[in-house]
C-alpha cells in the first residue's frame, strides 16, 4: 500500500513522524513525505522519499513583528485551561485562535499542491501531523483514511477549534470550499506521548513509543573523552531559532547562570541560535551546530531547555532529569506535565525575568536535578514507561488495516 506523511513546515512537526515513516517503509510499504519547501533539507536528510510543496503563505513584515509579538507577551496560562478553555481571559482565547488562523493560512497555501500529488500518486493513507490541517482535506478529497499523527503534549488543545470547541470558520472553508464538509475527527490518532504526561486520555488513540529522532548528524568526539565534572546540556529548539533574538533571552541567562556553577556546559543548537548568542559562548562552554540531541543526552547529566515536546520526549527517553524554562503558552505543557511525574522542574521565564536573582533560581534548580536522587528515579521511570509502549513496527499492522484494501 501507499502512505503519505505530511506536516507543517518546521522541524518539530516532521521529526516525531519520521519514525513512524519508516516503520511502514521497512515492512514494505511505498511511502512519501511532503512539506513546505522552508524544512527542504531536513526533509531530505529523513532519507525517506520527499515531496516538495513550493506554494507558502506571503507574510508582510508586519504580521511576522505581530506573530512574534503575541507570542512573547503572553502571561502563564492559568492552571487546568488545556482541559476547560473557560478559564481562559478573552484576550487569552484570542491569542489561541490567532495560533490557529497563522498554521490554517499556512494549510491553504499547501492544500491544493499536496491534493494535486495524491491524484497522481493515489495513496491508500494520509498522515498528518496534528497542526498539518491541509492533511484530512487531502484525506478527504482522495477519500482515503486520515490519520492524526500528534507531536506531544502541545496538541492538546486543537488549535483549529475555537474556545467552545466549535471549528473556526478559516478550517470550515479549508473543506467548503473545496466541495465539502469541515471533517473533525480522524480514522485514527497515534500518540507518542507516555501515558503519565498525557493531557487526556483517549482509550480509541494508537499508543506508540517515543523513538528518538533529531535530524542527521555526528556525535563530537569530544563528548566522548573522560570528564570530571558534572556534564549538563543546554538547548533551545529549532522553533526559537526562526523567531530569532527575542527568543534567546532565557537561553543566555540559563547559560550566564550555568557559568557560575561547577559543571562542564554543552550548548547543542543551530548554526543561527550560535551566531545570536556571541559572547555568551566563552570559556567553558562546549558548543557544537546541528548535532542530534538523541546523541548528545546519554552522555549528559541535566538537560536546560525550551519546553518544547520533542526535546521534553527526547531526554524523557533518555532517562536525563531536565529543567524547562518556558516562554510562551504552547510550551508550558510538557514541562508541567514533566514536573507532575517528578523528572524535571519547571519555570516560567514571564516570572523568571522580573526577579533580580534569576541566576540564583536557576542554579539552584540544576543543583537540586544534579544532587536530589528523586529526580533521577523518576526520570528512569519515564524512560521505561516509554520503552513499554509499542514500537513504530507495532503499530503498522493497525493503521495499515484502515486502508480500503489493507490487510483484513
Amino acid at each position: 500500500m501507499r502512505v503519505l506523511f505530511t506536516c507543517h513546515g518546521g522541524m518539530p512537526h516532521l521529526f516525531p513522524m519520521v519514525p513512524l515513516a519508516w516503520a511502514f517503509r521497512s515492512a514494505g510499504h511505498e511511502v512519501r513525505i511532503a512539506s513546505q519547501a522552508r524544512i527542504l533539507d531536513a526533509l531530505m536528510h529523513t532519507g525517506l522519499p520527499v515531496v516538495e510543496i513550493s506554494r507558502t503563505p506571503e507574510w508582510t513584515e508586519e504580521e511576522r513583528a505581530e506573530t512574534i509579538r503575541k507570542i512573547y507577551q503572553q502571561d502563564p496560562l492559568p492552571a487546568g485551561w488545556t482541559g476547560d478553555l473557560s478559564v481562559l481571559s478573552e484576550e487569552q482565547r484570542a491569542y489561541q485562535e490567532f495560533i490557529g488562523r497563522r498554521m490554517i493560512r499556512i494549510a491553504e497555501a499547501m492544500v491544493d499542491e499536496l491534493t494535486a500529488f495524491g491524484r497522481r500518486w493515489r495513496p491508500d493513507l494520509v498522515v498528518y501531523d496534528a497542526e498539518a490541517f491541509a492533511g484530512p482535506v487531502v484525506a478527504e478529497q482522495l477519500g482515503v483514511p486520515g490519520v492524526r499523527h500528534l507531536f506531544g503534549t502541545a496538541t492538546v488543545p486543537r488549535t483549529e477549534l475555537d474556545a467552545t470547541g466549535a471549528p473556526l470558520p478559516e478550517y470550515v472553508r479549508l473543506f467548503q470550499d473545496r466541495g465539502m464538509r469541515a471533517r473533525l475527527t480522524a480514522a485514527a490518532t497515534v500518540d507518542p506521548t507516555p501515558p503519565s504526561m498525557r493531557l487526556e486520555h483517549d482509550p480509541g488513540r494508537l499508543a506508540v513509543r517515543y523513538v528518538p529522532y533529531n535530524g542527521a548528524g555526528q556525535l563530537p568526539a569530544w563528548l566522548l573523552r573522560p570528564r570530571y565534572r558534572p556534564r549538563v546540556c543546554v538547548t533551545w529548539g529549532h522553533t526559537a531559532a526562526t523567531i530569532g533574538d527575542a527568543a534567546t533571552h532565557p537561553f543566555r541567562d540559563a547559560i550566564g547562570a550555568l557559568s557560575g556553577m561547577d559543571v562542564e556546559i554543552v550548548v547543542i543548537t543551530t548554526p543561527a541560535q550560535l551566531e545570536l548568542l556571541g559572547a555568551e559562548l566563552r570559556g567553558g562552554v562546549h558548543a557544537a551546530a546541528s548535532v542530534p540531541l538523541h546523541l548528545v543526552l546519554p552522555h549528559c547529566d541535566v538537560l536546560v531547555q525550551q519546553g518544547g515536546d520533542g526535546t521534553t520526549l527526547t531526554a524523557a527517553s533518555a532517562g536525563v532529569p531536565q529543567l524547562a524554562i518556558s516562554r510562551k503558552p504552547d510550551a508550558e505543557m510538557a514541562p508541567g506535565r514533566l514536573a507532575a511525574v517528578g523528572a524535571g522542574i519547571h519555570l516560567r521565564y514571564q516570572e523568571l525575568r522580573q526577579d533580580p536573582a534569576r541566576a540564583q533560581v536557576i542554579r539552584d534548580a540544576v543543583g537540586r536535578l544534579l544532587r536530589e536522587d528523586g529526580y533521577r528515579a523518576a526520570a528512569r521511570r519515564l524512560r521505561q514507561e516509554i520503552e513499554r509502549q509499542p514500537a513504530p513496527a507495532e503499530v503498522v499492522p493497525a493503521l495499515a488495516r484502515l486502508a480500503p484494501d489493507g490487510p483484513s
